[in-house]
């Protein structure tokens, strides 16, 4: 890779192609699989004991147990790493893809480092704050 900027453009495919595998898998089980009705606890390693807590909670709160149901899963390091891996895929893509409109529709060339510039601060801290309220996440502080 040779040229300028083409290991970004091959960056940015196979983060699309990434992306779409982990935004399924997310839609998936936290939108599907974990639906209004509690089902299925038991097949994502969650005990018999968890299942009847919540099923306890979701006829006091259903919004309360769906809560506690997602914290348990938050609280899972397998689930941290699968979420970070999502927020970096994200964020690299979508502030890559900024980054690209910047390089094609900005002419002047200070203009368009303090354009990049901003876009790769901002894009760093939407980053670093997605990954620290993953990773901190404590579901025993609620």
């Amino acid at each position: 890779m040779s040229s300028r900027g083409s290991r970004g453009w091959l960056l940015q495919r196979v983060s699309g192609v990434l992306l779409f595998i982990t935004l399924g898998t997310h839609f998936y089980i936290y939108h599907y699989f974990m639906g209004p009705g509690m089902w299925g606890f038991d097949s994502i390693g969650y005990g018999a004991n968890d299942l009847l807590t919540l099923k306890l909670m979701a006829e006091s709160d259903p919004s309360l147990a769906r809560f506690y149901a997602l914290a348990s899963m938050f609280a899972d390091p397998v689930w941290k790493v699968f979420d970070v891996t999502f927020i970096t895929l994200a964020s690299y893509h979508g502030f890559y893809g900024i980054h690209s409109i910047i390089d094609d529709w900005v002419t002047r060339d200070g203009w368009r480092s303090l354009a990049n510039g901003v876009v790769y601060l901002f894009g760093f801290i939407v980053w670093v704050t997605g990954v620290v309220a993953v990773v901190s996440f404590n579901p025993q502080l609620f």
